[in-house]
Parts: C-alpha cells; structure tokens; sequence
C-alpha cells in the first residue's frame, strides 16, 4: 500500500509577534516537479508594508534577478559573461532540514548561466554577481523581523538580505546559495540565527505540500554518519519549474 501523503500543519495566522494584524502586499507562487509525475505548488505571502526593502529584495531575485555590479557588465562588448542572479533561472530546493525548514537559493551562478544559455561549458570570462553591499544593505539591516519562528509555513531571510545566508565564507558564484527558507515546524533557533521572517504561506493546499517536501528523503553524504545530522539536497529530483508574483489590491 502507498503512504498516506503527510498532512500540512494549521495556516499561520496573519498576525506580527505582538498578535496584530500585518497585511499581505504579494503572492508569490513557487510551482514544482517531483520525480517523473508528481507537481504541487506552494502560495506565499509577503508583508510588503512591514518590511518593504527586504520584500522589494526578494521580488526582484525571485523574478528580474539581482545586480550588484556595473549594469555594463551585462552588455556585450564589455569583454565579460555576466547576468543578473535570477531564482526564476537558477534557483532550486538546496537543502532539507527533514520536518523543520526548507532552504532555497541558487547553488552556482555560473552553472546557471550556462544551463539558462543552452551552453555546453561554462564561458571562462564569467564574473559571478557578489553579495549585495551599501545603503541597500543598510536599509534591510535596520527592518526587524514580523514575527517570530514559531509555526510552520514562515518565510525567512537572513537579516542583512539576500546573498547573506550559509557560513559567509562562500565564493561570489555560491554567495546566493542560501537565500531564503520556509519553516516546516516551529524552529525557535531560527530566532538566534540572525534571520527574520518577511511572509508565510497562505493556504492549506500549500501547507501540505510543503510537508511533503519537508518529509522527502534526502541525500545526506557525510552528514549521515553523525546522529542528528541528516539534512541534504532531495533524493529525488524536485524542480522549480515557474515562479510568479501578483500584487495585492
């Protein structure tokens, strides 16, 4: 007999910490792939009007793309390959925290570039967007967190924004690897992890597919040898095949 698929936690309530209501700006919705057949679909709602310059961040990755360097470099003739870091082109489920978060972002510019071009290898004068910088930075610095990590179904980023997640000590092409996670649990050590929470998901289609990702096998390497330790990319092949944003009226 076929496993029941899991059942999604409760939609959060539309509320900040101090238990006000905080409004939806955006949808933004995240289609994929699983396996041969499978598809889901995840909603998501972001605070536009609580934390407008890290939602403004987002919405550009996971759309248009980021640039944090000369716009010339975009242009031919400038004597370099490069492009905007676009979620849209590149981004992927990275890793599962099994029944605890999700972790999204882009694992390698330069692979992205390539694969979005239809190139067989990656062009040598590829120049890999850095991690954000200046008062951009600074004004998603100084927005604090809506709401704590207390619930399934959250959308967290780090505090400084996009291009600030993992170790800090990635290359340029991996800056972006870690851009965003989506609670699957309460996770209270997300509170101590210098993150802060920008939306949550909508509905209760999307909160059981999101406990169907969080309850995928995953790939766990090295990590599976130590008790505890048993997050990793998905075993099986999950895609991010569409990513749309509408605008709340």
């Amino acid at each position: 007999m076929m496993e029941a698929p899991p059942l999604g936690a409760a939609v959060p309530r539309t509320v900040d910490k101090n238990g006000n209501d905080v409004a939806i700006t955006h949808i933004i919705q995240l289609d994929f792939s699983l396996g041969k057949t499978e598809k889901g679909s995840m909603r998501i709602g972001l605070y536009g009007d609580s934390c407008p310059e890290s939602v403004s961040q987002l919405i550009d990755f996971l759309e248009y793309g980021i640039i944090t360097t000369s716009k010339l470099m975009l242009e031919d003739g400038f004597g370099v390959s490069a492009s905007p870091v676009s979620f849209a082109i590149g981004g992927s489920l990275t890793t599962i925290y099994p029944q605890s978060r999700l972790e999204f972002g882009v694992l390698s510019q330069a692979t992205s570039y390539a694969k979005g071009r239809g190139l067989n290898r990656i062009p040598k004068n590829f120049v890999p967007q850095p991690r954000p910088s200046g008062q951009k930075v600074d004004a998603i610095s100084k927005e604090q967190t809506v709401r704590l990590h207390d619930v399934a179904g959250l959308l967290s980023i780090p505090k400084n924004g996009i291009g600030f997640g993992g170790t800090g000590l990635e290359s340029d092409d991996e800056a972006f690897a870690s851009a965003f996670e989506i609670t699957a649990a309460g996770v209270p050590a997300m509170d101590r992890e210098s993150r802060k929470v920008i939306g949550q998901v909508m509905d209760e289609e999307s909160m059981a597919f999101l406990a169907r990702l969080a309850s995928l096998a995953t790939k766990k390497g090295l990590k599976g040898i130590l008790p505890g330790q048993n997050a990793g990319p998905p075993l099986v092949k999950t895609s991010i095949t569409s990513v749309s944003t509408t605008v709340q009226t």
